[in-house]
């Protein structure tokens, strides 16, 4: 019986040790940041876990912009699998859109995005974390609804620091179209700030603002003089070469494992130069 039970004991062992430090649980520490919420597919944050992202997305156009008014309305979900404690998978862009605007109305299936992520600095003594990773984009989409026109590769860097109750984090992402022709190369910065109002309940509300930036760095190969901002690239060639907005909204946090979020954005730029007039983003975060 003796050596039947080592042998069992020693089988566990060695399935345990073969299991990275961090599988599903991820980069532990930072339990008191929140997650951002608007520009969901390239405002990736620097954390490390496993969990799903359910979003509800609504965008309208501005009435004199190349798309004359309309909107658009986007369902989707992430996914984040921890590897690692400093590495993992990201499943960023997937889901349906219901495009209605002045100049089109249709719907279908969105790009799939995927890639990887790895935190680079992790220190719980002064809250801060800097991750960097890439995605890769396909072209997969339906094109009724602006989709399925360029295969794209994303780097981005992020990072998160802690001052007590208030947090900030912050993004920079390049988006490289595999055909120069089919898209546009874009540059994108965000940036999140929230802050608790009841730190260490059960259920935690932190307002949160946001602001985010994008740049047309280099133009395609379509007349169409507006943008596709964080929707789609349109490889077009852009009446202004940058658009920024800003979003207002909050944070609930149950019990550190599920994040209901809420921001209401609108342009800071003209919004009939480029697809941006306002929008609003509702996510709710699961996590193991």
């Amino acid at each position: 019986m003796a050596p039947a039970i080592a042998l069992v004991l020693s089988g566990g062992l060695l399935a345990q040790s073969s299991t990275p430090d961090g599988f599903l649980t991820g980069l532990p520490g930072f339990d008191g940041f929140h997650e951002p919420v608007g520009q969901p597919i390239y405002f990736e944050s620097p954390f490390n876990d496993t969990g799903l992202r359910f979003i509800y997305l609504r965008h309208e156009f501005g009435e004199d912009s190349a798309l004359q008014g309309g909107d658009l309305s986007v369902y989707a979900i992430q996914a984040r699998l921890a590897l690692t404690e400093r590495l993992g998978l990201i499943a960023t862009k997937d889901g349906y859109s219901e495009l209605d605007a002045g100049i089109a109305e249709d719907e279908g299936w969105n790009d799939l995005a995927a890639g990887l992520k790895y935190v680079f600095v992790a220190d719980t003594e002064r809250d801060l974390v800097v991750t960097g990773g890439f995605r890769y984009q396909a072209d997969n989409g339906t094109k009724g609804v602006l989709q399925g026109g360029v295969q794209e590769l994303s780097p981005f860097v992020s990072a998160a620091k802690g001052y007590g109750d208030l947090h900030v984090l912050g993004s920079a992402t390049l988006r490289l179209p595999l055909d120069d022709g089919d898209g546009n190369t874009v540059g994108h910065w965000d940036f999140h700030a929230d802050y608790d109002l009841n730190p260490g309940a059960s259920t935690v509300f932190a307002p949160v603002v946001e602001v985010h930036g994008v740049h047309y760095l280099e133009d395609g190969d379509s007349p169409l003089p507006v943008g596709g901002l964080d929707y789609t690239n349109l490889g077009s060639t852009p009446a202004e070469d940058f658009v920024a907005w800003a979003g207002v909204g909050f944070r609930v946090e149950f019990s550190q494992k599920y994040e209901l979020g809420f921001v209401y954005e609108f342009a800071l730029t003209d919004p009939d130069e480029d697809i941006m007039d306002q929008r609003v983003t509702v996510d709710f975060h699961v996590r193991w």
